[in-house]
């Protein structure tokens, strides 16, 4: 299952956007769990308390956070998470390329780019499938690419995760997965 965010402070693009989104998964017979926030502050602070996404589609000019700083922070938080701006604003693609962000579509380009941007992003997520280890716990989902792994150190019926990097997984090291 994917799990999507959608950022956007104008409300009416934001259903829009999270129906096409929906729409395509569903024609697709992809499951996946959307969440739509019209702050990006809100949507910052629940990637910094442990939740996951797969892909996250944000708006760059936004009150609070705007989409450069959430890209960072999802980036910080999600390092394998694929971002795509939807904005109306050119001018910042070259800084979103140094973000490593994967698509940057015009608003006005919406219904011809997204899905297509969409299928790419099935495509990508297909084929790191087989790269990662999904971890669910009663709160939360962590994913680890295996690139990311050191070591799993086998506890009676219980595995310790030890990461490569410090990627908000100090946890990680430290929690137990019951087999």
């Amino acid at each position: 299952m994917l799990h999507v965010a959608v950022c956007e402070d104008d409300s009416s693009l934001l259903a829009n956007i999270k129906d096409k989104v929906q729409n395509y998964f569903k024609e697709k017979n992809i499951m996946a769990m959307l969440e739509t926030y019209d702050r990006s502050d809100l949507l910052k602070y629940d990637i910094q308390e442990g939740k996951y996404f797969d892909l996250v589609l944000s708006d760059i000019e936004m009150p609070d956070t705007d989409g450069m700083k959430l890209a960072e922070q999802v980036r910080s938080c999600l390092p394998d998470a694929i971002i795509i701006f939807v904005t109306a604003y050119l001018k910042y693609a070259v800084d979103a390329y140094e973000l490593d962000i994967f698509r940057y579509i015009p608003k006005s380009s919406l219904d011809e780019k997204l899905p297509r941007a969409l299928e790419d992003v099935v495509k990508r997520m297909q084929s790191q499938a087989d790269q990662s280890y999904l971890i669910q716990t009663a709160t939360k989902i962590e994913k680890i690419m295996h690139k990311q792994i050191i070591y799993i150190q086998k506890d009676g019926k219980n595995a310790m995760f030890s990461p490569r990097t410090n990627f908000r997984a100090v946890g990680l090291i430290m929690m137990t997965i019951l087999f």
